[in-house]
């Protein structure tokens, strides 16, 4: 079994840091901290952003289910502001770009960053899988989080989760814990 990729903390920080677009935070910040898919990150209108519940109410995901995923402050303000700023209606698509320059995005701010990993869309979303099941939210909570509509999709971050352990654990006793 091929475990995906994943985003360490620190370089989470570095790949937030090296984004230089508002329109391109927002995009990633939706798949690494709301665990959207690229296709649903690009659909997202100021109106799927509910202040009020911390969410963004995501349409038409995968297999054609809509559902709500939690969103941080950060995000949402963003999402506002961005909002206003391009002066953008309740129903307007936050994104214009086609889902190809998304993902060469991703890699392009990931190379900024200075990651050597191969980072794509796809690796935010794995990240933002692994982070929560790293602070303990049950693996039910995250598979509605993601959309998965089989639990078995979502136990394959459990598996990276441990090997993410094992490799901090092995680290640690090299140096003497």
């Amino acid at each position: 079994m091929e475990l995906p990729n994943v985003l360490r903390y620190e370089e989470i920080d570095r790949f937030i840091m090296a984004i230089d677009r508002l329109d391109d935070l927002l995009a990633c910040r939706l798949m690494l901290f709301g665990g959207l898919r690229v296709a649903e990150a690009q659909e997202i209108t100021p109106g799927d952003i509910d202040i009020g519940s911390c969410s963004v109410f995501v349409r038409q995901g995968k297999g054609s289910k809509d559902r709500l995923a939690p969103l941080d402050i950060h995000t949402i303000s963003l999402a506002k502001i961005l909002a206003k700023e391009k002066k953008l209606g309740p129903e307007d698509k936050y994104f214009g770009k086609c889902k190809r320059s998304l993902q060469r995005h991703v890699g392009e701010i990931a190379e900024k960053a200075g990651i050597q990993s191969n980072v794509t869309a796809h690796t935010l979303r794995h990240t933002c899988a692994t982070w929560q099941l790293d602070k303990g939210i049950p693996l039910e909570v995250v598979r509605g989080n993601l959309g998965h509509s089989d639990i078995s999709t979502t136990q394959i971050y459990l598996h990276l989760n441990i090997r993410q352990r094992s490799r901090a654990y092995l680290d640690a006793t090299r140096f003497g814990i």
